[in-house]
Formats: structure tokens, C-alpha cells, sequence
């Protein structure tokens, strides 16, 4: 949870997780999806902070707990473990450094969409016809506040991205029906 003190790390082995914020105005913020593979809580294990998001499993999981002595042991016997960790760090700073460039530059419908190619990285099932499902319940607040905008200006341009048939719904969930198109409207 944000201000919980940092005894290690986790990788996620199986499943999905978000890490999200709560905002002055008590909504939350998602900040990121992520997969199997990633790399959680390796901020204040690092810098001795306190964690700066709390991390929620969106499907069953399968974590992996490394308590801080034995990653700074590991990481002391293989080297190669602080340059994974740095490259780590190195691509999530590159992510926010192109978030707030997108907030400047590019429109409400492609920070939209930015938003929804970063869901589909982690929720994203690849569809016999090329079209990806995001197979979870995701609310106009989440895509809003990954995308940076009110949740108002959220909802016109999803409609508009419907519209334009770059995603579509099937039932409760979100289809990105023109992947290549949704990922030409988020590039900066």
C-alpha cells in the first residue's frame, strides 16, 4: 500500500496487477498494468522510502516476495541484477518522461489512447481476427486517469474512438478493434 515501508520487492510470475494512487478528490488514479515479468516495489527498496503506490491483483496471481536482504545479497554475488534493475528504472523513467511530453502534445483521444495500448499490454488478448480484448472490466475513471484527462473528456473520446471503429465494445469490456491505428493515434 503507498506509505508502507519497503521489505523487498515482488515479480509477478502469473497474472496482472495495477498500481494505483488515491487523488486528493478520493478517486483512484491507475498508473500502470502490469504482467508476468514485472518488476514491483523496487522504488523503496531502493531509496528507503516509502512505497508510492499500492499494487492490486486485476487477475490471479503468482507473486514472487524477495526481501531486501536477499536482493541486495543476490544483486552483490551477480552484478547483472542492479544493471537489470537500473534498465528496469531507466524504461519506466523513459514511460513518464513520454506521458508528460503526450500531456503537452498530443490530443484528449490520443492520451486516450495511449491509455489503452498500455492497458492492452497487460490485459490484452490477441483475438483470432488480429483484435485485442481487454479482458477486464476497465471504468472511464481508470482510462481517464491513466490518459491524464477528467473522466468528461474521457468519455468522448472513447465514444469518438468507437465512432471511428479504433476500439469497440463486446459486452463489459473493450476491444481494440484497429490496433495499428489506436498505436498511430498514442505515438508522440
Amino acid at each position: 500500500l503507498v506509505g508502507d515501508a519497503g521489505d523487498g520487492c515482488y515479480i509477478v510470475r502469473r497474472g496482472v496487477v495495477k498500481a494505483s494512487v488515491i487523488a486528493k478528490d478520493g478517486q483512484e488514479r491507475l498508473l500502470a498494468v502490469l504482467g508476468p515479468g514485472a518488476l514491483i516495489g523496487e522504488l523503496a527498496l531502493i531509496d528507503d522510502e516509502p512505497r508510492s503506490a499500492t499494487i492490486s491483483a486485476m487477475r490471479d496471481c503468482r507473486l514472487l516476495h524477495l526481501p531486501k536482504s536477499s536482493f541486495f545479497r543476490l544483486a552483490d554475488e551477480h552484478p547483472m541484477v542492479y544493471r537489470q534493475a537500473l534498465r528496469i528504472l531507466a524504461q519506466r523513467l523513459r514511460g513518464t518522461n513520454d506521458t508528460v511530453v503526450a500531456l503537452g502534445t498530443i490530443t484528449v483521444a490520443g492520451r486516450v489512447a495511449r491509455a489503452f495500448a498500455a492497458l492492452a499490454n497487460g490485459l490484452g488478448d490477441e483475438l483470432p481476427n488480429g483484435s485485442i480484448l481487454l479482458n477486464h472490466k476497465i471504468s472511464q475513471t481508470d482510462t481517464a486517469g491513466m490518459a491524464g484527462v477528467a473522466r468528461e473528456n474521457a468519455s468522448r473520446a472513447i465514444n469518438e474512438l468507437i465512432r471511428e471503429g479504433i476500439i469497440s465494445r463486446d459486452k463489459s469490456l473493450y476491444v481494440i478493434a484497429n490496433p495499428e491505428e489506436l498505436l498511430d493515434m498514442a505515438t508522440i
